[in-house]
């Protein structure tokens, strides 16, 4: 129920941000309105106890001038000021008041301000004087209509003001708001936009240098990533559905051929079944080889870590080359010995990679040298061979998926272009890195890094 309703209210940040700073403004402008009439209050509340003040000392001093009580200058005294009088005997008892002679209404006095001064409709303020002709104190009463009015009036503009205010945040909150987002709104119209068979629109950068330009900028390059991503799927698609083509071809030809009539014949026969056996090999290399990668793609490889002697596992890749290759000279002029902890059959994967394909494009009669050094605490693996080189240009690309070199190579040794992919991968997943020099006609050199334990 609690989900339905809030998907149902759902707000733009727009609005949250304009609701929050609204409220937060009408807060603080509300808060502010309130002790500023208090204080105002207070202010006006304080300059008539004061006047009162004054008020009764002249009372008293004119009480106690001449023989009798000056009642009738008292009356007109209280009619000009608007002050009520009020005289008290000794016992606290009223002798005369000026109510009597205007008609004022009695006080009620509830609030305490002062041990002498309380509100109402009026202020009234006490004062004890000396017995003088039978008055023992002076009570003046302040009529507060025109206070009340200056506060009316003060409230009364503080609220149409905060109103006022208020709306006008709203209006401004919502456009200023609206305007700065607008970015998010291009961008989520933009990720909107984007399909697989569209990758290449992108969002325009905006001018102000904030956070929303550098969202912007990460979200271009993560556009850019993606695409790069699906490109190369694409290309890893084709590419090994093309090569998958041909062996697929070679074979259904010569099933076709031993269909026909080759079955007949001894020597087609042999021929057919040692050309489909090498090309079924080859499948199964490759399937292999995308199987691994994909599994790489996709989680990684589960690396099983152990310490072991690199330079024995290099030996022991040089013994067993050079049982299968007699047709080159296979050589390890150094080999130091250094500890790896990392996936040993892995690293020998990639090893036998890279020396099948220094193998693969030397011609007969020449070199494949394994040699390794120890330099700053890590271990540098040499591959270098007396081949027909790699072209400058060849060099940033060998190491893609499914990238062949040229034609001479390519025609020389075949294959499908993922094995020195596979070798960076493994390398790289061992925290090594790998790199190639190359000149053609010259040979090839590959480097590989490894971090030893000595």
């Amino acid at each position: 129920m609690s989900a339905t309703i809030g998907k149902r209210l759902r707000f733009s940040i727009t609005f949250k941000t304009t609701v929050t700073y609204t409220l937060v403004f009408s807060f603080i402008l509300i808060m502010l309105s309130i002790l500023l009439t208090i204080s105002f209050a207070g202010f006006l509340l304080y300059s008539t106890d004061r006047a009162l003040q004054k008020d009764s000392q002249y009372i008293a001093a004119l009480i106690s001038s001449g023989d009798e009580l000056p009642l009738e200058e008292l009356a007109n005294w209280s009619t000009m000021q608007g002050v009520l009088v009020t005289l008290y005997d000794e016992n606290s008892d009223p002798v005369w008041t000026s109510a009597e002679k205007a008609g004022s209404p009695v006080y009620m006095p509830r609030i305490q301000l002062t041990p002498t001064s309380s509100l109402d409709e009026y202020l009234h303020y006490e004062k004890p004087v000396l017995l003088t002709k039978g008055i023992a104190k002076i009570e003046l009463a302040q009529y507060l209509y025109e206070e009340m009015g200056y506060l009316a009036i003060l409230a009364g503009s503080l609220a149409a003001t905060s109103l006022f205010a208020i709306l006008l945040t709203i209006f401004i909150g919502s456009r200023v708001s609206r305007k700065m987002l607008r970015p998010i709104d291009n961008m989520t119209r933009t990720a909107r936009s984007i399909s697989a068979g569209d990758l290449n629109t992108r969002l325009d950068t905006v001018t102000s240098h904030d956070e929303l330009k550098d969202l912007t900028v990460t979200f271009n390059e993560m556009l850019d990533r993606i695409q790069n991503s699906f490109e190369q799927q694409k290309s890893f698609v084709a590419d090994a559905s093309h090569e998958l083509r041909t062996p697929i071809a070679v074979i259904q030809g010569y099933a076709n051929l031993l269909d026909r009539w080759g079955k007949e014949d001894k020597a087609v026969l042999e021929e057919s079944i040692a050309a489909i056996k090498s090309e079924a090999d080859f499948m199964k290399e490759l399937v292999d080889k995308l199987l691994f990668l994909a599994s790489a793609d996709k989680n990684g490889h589960a690396l099983q870590r152990v310490p072991f002697a690199l330079n024995e596992l290099i030996d022991e890749v040089i013994r067993e080359t050079r049982l299968i290759d007699t047709e080159h000279h296979i050589l390890g002029n150094s080999n130091d010995k250094a500890v790896f902890t990392g996936d040993r059959t892995l690293v020998k994967q990639a090893l036998r990679i890279l020396v099948d394909n220094s193998i693969k494009y030397t011609p007969a009669g020449g070199s494949v040298i394994i040699d390794s050094h120890l330099q700053n605490n890590k271990a540098l693996i040499t591959i270098e061979d007396t081949g027909i080189g790699i072209a400058a240009e060849e060099l940033p690309h060998i190491f893609e998926r499914f990238y062949k070199s040229d034609r001479a190579r390519s025609r020389e040794g075949g294959g499908a272009g993922l094995g020195l992919s596979i070798a960076k991968l493994i390398i790289e997943n061992n925290q090594g890195n790998i790199q190639v020099e190359s000149r053609p006609g010259q040979g090839t050199k590959f480097s590989i890094w490894l971090p030893s334990a000595i």
